[in-house]
C-alpha cells in the first residue's frame, strides 16, 4: 500500500527553498539524492485497465526495469492511499514473461489477449531525502521537476510528494499540514498518471480538430460522455471492441498508400473501431442503428463537434453487407447527406477500413494480420492463427464497402 501527501509547487524557488531546508518542523531532511529517470503508461487500446480502476507503467533506471501496477484514487484526500505493486527485471519484456505473481495475474486478467500501448512518458528530474524523527525514518520527501510528453505535445510542472515509510499516517498528516503552510505549496496535486491522461486526451482533441470540414449546418443537443463510460454504459464486448480497434489501427497505418487519408484521422479510427458495437446489448439485430442514435446523442467526449459525426455513420456502415444501390440510399438520408462532401468521403474510407477490421476478428479466436503486400493490381493481406480461415473469409465479404469506395481489391491468405 502506498501512503503519501503531494503538493503541487507553484514557482523554482519555493521548490530550490523546500530542498535546501535541512528540516520541516521537528522532522529531519539526511540523506538527500538526485536522480533522473523516466516512466512511459501504457494501457490497451480501450483502457481495460483505466477502467479496472489501475494506472500500469514501466520505469526506466540505468541497470533495472520497475514494472508498477497502481490503483486509482479518487477520493480527492489529501492524503492517497493506493495499492501499490511493484516488480523489477532486468531488461524490458512482456507482462506474460514476468515471473509469476500478483502484478503478472491482475494484469493479465484484466487485458486477457489484449495488447499494451504507451500512453504516454512522464521524464522527472528528481531530489528525494528521508524524513526523520530521531532515528526513524517516517517518511521520503520526493521533489520532482516534471515534464509528460505525448505526441509532440508536453506539459511541465513541479511537484513534492510525501511517502510514508516507517512512520504513521498521524506523522504523514502532520507534516502534510506542516507544508500546507507555505504560500508556494498547494496540497492535493493529482497523480502523473491523471495529468498524463489529461494531455493524452488534449492531444486527441487536438487532433480532430485539425480536421477541417468547413461549415458543418447538423448540430443537436448532445451528452458527451468519456468512451470508457460509453462502453461501460452500453455494456460492450470490451475484448472483441479492443481486437478491432488493434485491426483498424494496424490496417490505417500500413494501407496509408492506398486509403491515404489524412494522419488526423487516425484518433477517429480508433474510436470508430472501440463503438462501433456499442448498440449491440440494446438491439443485436439492429445494433448499427441503435448505435448510430446512440452515437448521436451520446457522442465519446475525447472528440469535438463535428468530428464526432464521423462515428455514428462508421457505425451504422459497419454491419450489414453493402452494395452500390445502398450506397446511393446512404446518400439520401437526410442526416448523412448535410454532412460536406470531404466528410462523408472520410466516413465511407474509415468505415470500409473498420469492416474488414471487425471481420478479422470473426472468430474471436486473436487472429493476427501478417504480412500486407500492396501490389499493382490488388492487396495481398496474410492472416494467421487457429480462426484465420473463418476471419479470412469474413474480411473478404465484409471488403465489399472498401471494392466500392478504392480501385485496388483485397485478396486474403492464411496461415494456421
Amino acid at each position: 500500500m502506498e501512503i503519501e501527501a503531494k503538493f503541487l509547487v507553484s514557482d523554482e524557488d519555493t521548490f530550490k527553498k523546500l530542498s535546501m531546508a535541512g528540516h520541516i518542523g521537528p522532522f529531519a531532511m539526511e540523506n538527500m539524492a538526485k536522480d533522473n529517470f523516466k516512466d512511459i503508461y501504457f494501457d490497451t487500446l480501450d483502457m481495460a485497465l483505466y477502467s479496472a480502476g489501475y494506472s500500469f507503467r514501466c520505469r526506466e533506471k540505468p541497470g533495472t526495469i520497475f514494472y508498477t501496477l497502481k490503483s486509482l484514487d479518487n477520493t480527492g484526500s489529501a492524503i492517497l492511499k493506493r495499492e501499490e505493486i511493484e516488480v523489477a527485471v532486468a531488461e524490458k519484456c512482456e507482462v506474460s514473461a514476468l515471473e509469476e505473481g500478483r502484478l503478472k495475474s491482475l494484469v493479465l486478467d484484466v487485458i486477457g489477449a489484449g495488447s499494451l500501448f504507451p500512453l504516454f512518458e512522464v521524464m522527472h528530474e528528481r531530489a528525494s531525502c528521508d524524513l526523520k524523527s530521531g532515528s526513524i525514518n517516517v517518511a521520503q520527501l520526493s521533489l520532482d521537476d516534471v515534464v509528460i510528453r505525448f505526441g509532440g505535445n508536453e506539459r511541465a510542472y513541479m511537484e513534492v510528494e510525501v511517502e510514508l515509510r516507517e512512520g504513521t499516517e498521524d506523522e504523514l498528516r502532520r507534516l502534510a499540514d506542516l507544508m500546507t503552510g507555505d504560500p508556494g505549496l498547494i496540497p492535493g496535486s493529482s497523480s502523473k498518471f491523471d495529468k498524463g491522461l489529461e494531455l493524452w486526451r488534449e492531444n486527441m482533441y487536438m487532433s480532430a480538430e485539425k480536421l477541417d470540414y468547413g461549415d458543418v449546418p447538423f448540430k443537436k443537443d448532445v451528452n458527451p460522455i468519456p468512451f470508457t463510460d460509453l462502453l461501460e454504459d452500453y455494456d460492450a464486448e470490451r475484448a472483441h471492441a479492443r481486437k478491432v480497434t488493434e485491426n483498424s489501427l494496424e490496417l490505417f497505418d500500413r494501407l496509408e498508400p492506398v486509403h491515404r487519408l489524412d494522419p488526423n484521422l487516425r484518433s477517429a479510427m480508433k474510436m470508430a473501431a472501440l463503438v462501433h458495437d456499442i448498440g449491440v446489448m440494446t438491439d443485436m439485430k439492429n445494433h448499427h442503428k441503435v448505435g448510430r442514435d446512440i452515437l448521436l446523442s451520446q457522442p465519446p467526449a475525447e472528440m469535438p463537434f463535428p468530428q464526432y459525426l464521423i462515428l455514428p455513420w462508421t457505425t451504422f456502415l459497419h454491419k450489414k453487407r453493402i452494395d452500390e444501390d445502398k450506397l446511393a440510399k446512404l446518400f439520401v438520408k437526410k442526416k448523412f447527406s448535410a454532412l460536406p462532401q470531404k466528410m462523408r468521403d472520410d466516413i465511407l474510407k474509415i468505415a470500409a477500413i473498420l469492416r474488414i477490421a471487425d471481420g478479422l476478428d470473426y472468430s474471436r479466436m486473436n487472429s493476427v494480420i501478417g504480412n500486407i503486400e500492396i501490389r499493382d493490381e490488388d492487396i495481398l493481406i496474410e492472416v494467421k492463427g487457429p480462426g484465420s480461415q473463418t476471419d479470412a473469409d469474413r474480411a473478404k465479404t465484409k471488403s465489399d464497402l472498401w471494392n466500392l469506395v478504392f480501385d485496388r481489391g483485397l485478396q486474403f491468405m492464411t496461415v494456421a
